[in-house]
């Protein structure tokens, strides 16, 4: 197809559009045509000034091997590279030149998870089924993105400019460490677990500070938080093709198996299901999960109409 050349702002418009994800097909042929034709003044549809700034940043975002994480199950992800390493360099572009008025947003879809570099160099890795909102002029006054889901943070020190998450009725504020957050909408409980460093969590109106291997949970119904110990190397395995269900009860499993593979599940369940579960998975076939849990929690299951039905203990039929 024919690529016209396109004034600065329109074009500016458009990698905005392509960096969101709202790119229609055409428009992000565009955008790769515009990547591929960097090397090449005379047939690049940005200016000189723009181009020197994209090549820095895509540059610089190589180096920093700012790409997503493996998904959970396998994807042909290699004829995607050029286009992904080109978004991570606009991105930073973006960030440090417009400053754009609209927070961006990173979202994950079922059983896949993604690693980004912020623009204060701290990385964050997104569980499946997750959405990350990062403030407006982030960095200039404060570090402050929003979650909904599960990440591991790994923050850049800058004392000056304190980073804080803000999960739904929560906010952790922290100066720089290693933690992973989980808070996903509807969920009975939100936790927050610390590798290294401190975190101060903000919740029920109290602050709490967690230290190494301290643990904070938030019932989200009851407003109750419990503080607990766990062991390090057991924090954020879900970057490992893990299942972790700690303290989980079934609804909230079968929440978690929607969010990591492409099926269906509908649970038929009672008031008097309430009980909580320690049990953790390598991820592998789903069927042999459910087999797992039918021994473990008295569920019972069946495969009709392209979906799965699952059945409580309690649950008569």
């Amino acid at each position: 197809m024919d690529h016209p050349q396109q004034h600065q702002g329109g074009a500016k418009a458009l990698l905005a559009k392509y960096l969101q994800g709202n790119a229609s097909p055409a428009e992000k042929e565009q955008v790769e045509y515009w990547y591929s034709t960097l090397r090449d003044p005379a047939s690049s549809a940005l200016s000189p000034e723009e181009r020197a700034v994209l090549q820095q940043s895509i540059l610089q975002h190589v180096i920093r091997q700012t790409l997503p994480a493996k998904p959970l199950y396998r994807r042909a992800w290699l004829r995607y590279a050029a286009a992904i390493v080109f978004t991570a360099g606009v991105g930073g572009w973006l960030y440090t030149r417009y400053q754009p008025a609209h927070p961006p947003i990173v979202q994950t879809g079922v059983g896949a998870t993604r690693q980004i570099t912020l623009p204060d160099s701290s990385e964050v890795t997104l569980n499946a089924g997750s959405t990350l909102r990062i403030a407006a002029h982030f960095g200039r006054h404060n570090r402050t993105v929003t979650l909904d889901g599960e990440a591991f943070f790994v923050i850049h020190p800058d004392p000056a400019h304190p980073f804080r998450v803000e999960h739904g009725p929560l906010t952790t504020t922290v100066l720089g460490t290693a933690f992973n957050v989980r808070s996903y909408p509807g969920g009975e409980n939100a936790t927050v677990a610390v590798t290294s460093g401190k975190v101060q969590v903000a919740a029920a109106g109290k602050n709490y500070v967690l230290a190494n291997n301290e643990t904070l949970q938030y019932n989200n119904r009851s407003g109750l938080v419990i503080q607990g110990h766990e062991d390090p190397t057991l924090t954020g395995q879900w970057r490992h093709a893990m299942l972790d269900f700690n303290s989980c009860t079934l609804t909230d499993m079968v929440a978690e198996l929607q969010r990591q593979y492409p099926v269906r599940i509908q649970l038929h369940t009672t008031p008097t299901d309430t009980a909580h579960y320690n049990i953790r998975f390598r991820r592998e076939n789903i069927h042999n999960i459910l087999d797992v849990l039918t021994g473990l929690t008295g569920i019972t299951y069946k495969q009709e109409n392209g979906q799965i039905i699952i059945y409580s203990k309690t649950y008569a039929h």
